[in-house]
């Protein structure tokens, strides 16, 4: 039984579908100074060109953070989070942007099955810790089926001491709200067409 809450954010699980499990990633420049940490779990999205932290619920994602690379004071440096407010050069974020990458999270509260296949909102996506570098952001269990939210849950992850209706589930999801999910393209109603001269 998953008896405590401990959430670290999106941890990539595998590809759905037939390809390869790679859990690729690609680089993004972090522009220098950007003020929000971003720490190893959290989506970004894409800003003037830049990777930022996506840093409350319900904004489009690129990926997922996993570590970045900078010079400061001309020093290079490698970390599991981008220190909000660092002044640094060549600064680069490793994001994994694949949009059938599933992840797993911790939900705050207990999962249903009726809940499999809905959409959730993340909760504390700001929140992290710089001693570990992770993120502290969770599924938000009270959203589930609220209409169009950042996670869609696909299953509940399947180890031991975890399961259905277990306080603080961990789930499996896909970032539902990714900027090339072209499930969340909305279309107007059609036009009707008429004879015309």
């Amino acid at each position: 039984m998953t008896a405590t809450y401990a959430p670290n954010g999106l941890t990539p699980s595998r590809i759905r579908g037939a390809a390869p499990n790679s859990n690729g990633t690609n680089e993004y420049s972090i522009a220098s100074g950007d003020s929000n940490s971003i720490y190893t779990g959290q989506p970004v999205r894409v800003t003037a060109g830049n990777i930022t932290a996506v840093i409350s619920a319900g904004q489009a994602t690129v990926g997922v953070f996993q570590g970045c690379r900078y010079v400061e004071d001309g020093e290079q440096k490698f970390k599991s989070y981008w220190p909000g407010g660092t002044s640094a050069t060549n600064a680069v974020g490793l994001v994994t942007d694949n949009p059938a990458q599933t992840y797993i999270i911790q939900a705050d509260a207990s999962v249903v099955a009726a809940d499999i296949g809905k959409t959730m909102a993340l909760v504390s996506v700001g929140a992290g810790s710089t001693f570990t570098g992770r993120s502290g952001a969770g599924a938000d269990r009270s959203t589930a089926g609220a209409g169009v939210q950042d996670l869609k849950v696909i299953g509940v992850v399947d180890e031991p001491g975890n399961a259905i209706s277990d306080a603080f589930t961990k789930i499996e999801v896909v970032l539902n709200l990714h900027e090339d999910n072209f499930r969340q393209v909305y279309v107007t109603a059609p036009t009707t067409a008429t004879a015309g001269n």
